[in-house]
């Protein structure tokens, strides 16, 4: 990529990357009433917000689960309990840092990581982009936002909340965290000086708190969210999610999700992050859709004493997102063509919800461009050798895909191509890429796009109502080869370090 670096010590430029990859809101006004015609959209020929199906008395099994609020909530009534300046303060708080370290003041250096300058905490900081895979630095339209005051009303710039997302799917099989729980922002300006777009989606982590009892342990938080679609009212679907973000007690035994320790928190200068992240999609000054991804870091004059403690946010690599140049010249290009070629199971699927990739972090980008066709993978010029690797990997497993099939199937793993550069691609095996709503998966009207509706949606409550149900039987039938995520299943995702989702561990979509 090749977009110029203000600053000579870094390479050329530009990124992909999957930010949250197909649940990213696009700005729009908080207040715009949902689409019915788009909640009506009949998926596998169920309703896609039908009533939940129980089974017959006595029998735990559940089915017909409603998209919204089970998998996805963007009521009003509901995100008016999730003010950007609350989750934020939670996050203050929950860090135990200085009392005098306010949320502006945290948002304010974290958007400074969009500029350049001599002082620490920008983007062209030494441990950015070490191997020079390129990232713009600066982004002035961005590092504009560390002038304002978003929790001031005045000040003209506010994040207000847009959705609330269950990623019970992105629970890694054995049972080390029980998936993430997202809240979706999208800027609202009105200052001339400041137009375009900038989301913001916090992604929390939440731990299974009796990890010895590995998957199962999460059952209480799968139940929790596909109980929902039986509450009765907006204001009882508040309170429960309400409980289950911010003050906790919705699911006995569970934290609330929204804590420091959920979005990556090291502890120390040099610590390493922790699972869960933030992320952000940003087109100020309508240039340039970017991605970029955040966790926290606290560090402390004296650890024993909070009051010298400080919380900030880190500029880290974009999840599965590995650089275009790495398919061809550059230095580790080998190392991670070899892994490349290992991965390739995980892009034979035949649906878009069976793809998935991830890579080692070194080979991540710390920045996403999706308004470029150039990150599409199968056009770039790689080289024979690498080609020849794939072709010998697919014959291996018995696959007819081709190595061009399987590189633009890696390309949608990507921001770029999940959010635009895939959308309607063919993918080989008869596959073709559900599409977004350029660029975005739900507009200002609550559209969803047509990748959540007939794709990941339906995938997200399969795996919602598959675990749920193989754990209503008896042990002995638990054990069942066919039984999907029962025990044999399970194991299987386990050895392939996949979640339950079936996708790679680690991995945002």
């Amino acid at each position: 990529m090749t977009a110029l670096r203000a600053t000579p010590r870094l390479a050329l430029a530009a990124a992909l990357s999957t930010v949250a990859a197909c649940d990213l809101y696009f700005g729009g006004a908080p207040d715009a009433a949902p689409d019915a015609s788009i909640d009506a959209t009949p998926i596998d020929g169920r309703p896609i917000d039908g009533p939940p199906i129980d089974g017959p008395d006595g029998d735990c099994r559940v089915g017909g689960t409603p998209t919204q609020p089970a998998l996805v909530v963007t009521d009003p009534t509901v995100l008016a309990r999730f003010g950007f300046a609350r989750v934020m303060e939670r996050i203050l708080t929950t860090a135990q840092v200085a009392p005098g370290q306010t949320a502006r003041a945290t948002f304010q250096q974290w958007m400074r990581t969009f500029g350049a300058s001599p002082a620490s905490g920008d983007c062209d900081d030494p441990g950015i982009d070490p191997e020079r895979f390129g990232l713009v630095c600066p982004r002035p339209p961005e590092a504009r936002l560390a002038l304002v005051d978003p929790f001031t009303p005045s000040s003209g710039v506010a994040f207000e909340p847009l959705g609330l997302f269950n990623r019970f799917d992105l629970a890694p099989a054995d049972g080390s965290n029980c998936g993430e729980y997202r809240i979706v922002y999208a800027m609202q300006s009105r200052v001339a000086g400041l137009p375009g777009r900038a989301l913001i989606i916090f992604e929390g982590v939440l731990p299974n708190p009796t990890p010895g009892g590995g998957i199962d342990a999460c059952l209480p938080v799968a139940r929790f969210w596909q109980g929902l679609g039986r509450t009765g009212s907006s204001t009882e679907v508040a309170d429960a999610l309400e409980r289950f973000y911010l003050t906790g007690g919705a699911v006995a035994g569970f934290p609330a999700v929204v804590a420091a320790h959920a979005y990556g928190l090291a502890r120390g200068a040099t610590a390493d992050h922790g699972e869960g992240q933030i992320r952000t999609n940003f087109f100020i000054d309508s240039l340039e859709w970017q991605l970029r991804e955040f966790k926290l870091r606290r560090t402390c004059a004296d650890s024993a004493d909070p009051a010298t403690c400080r919380l900030t946010f880190a500029h880290v690599t974009v999840k599965s997102n590995p650089a275009e140049e790495l398919m061809f010249g550059h230095p580790r290009a080998a190392s991670f063509q070899s892994q490349f070629v290992a991965q390739v199971p995980r892009l034979v699927g035949r649906n878009p919800s069976s793809l998935s990739l991830a890579p080692a972090d070194v080979f991540n980008e710390y920045e996403s461009v999706s308004s470029r066709t150039t990150v599409d993978y199968a056009t770039g010029g790689f080289d024979p050798a690498f080609r020849s690797a794939l072709a010998s990997k697919l014959a291996s497993i018995g696959s007819p895909l081709s190595p061009i099939d399987v590189l633009r199937r890696a390309t949608t793993q990507t921001c770029a191509g999940c959010h635009q550069v895939s959308n309607n691609a063919f993918l080989g095996g008869g596959m073709v890429w559900p599409p977004s709503l350029e660029f975005v998966h739900i507009d200002e009207n609550r559209r969803l796009s047509p990748a959540l509706t007939t794709a990941f949606l339906p995938h997200r409550r399969q795996v919602l109502e598959n675990f749920i149900n193989a754990r209503c039987d008896p042990a002995n039938a638990r054990a069942a080869t066919d039984v999907i995520l029962g025990d044999v299943d399970i194991a299987r995702l386990i050895a392939d370090g996949a979640t339950v989702g079936g996708g790679a561990v680690g991995a945002p979509n």
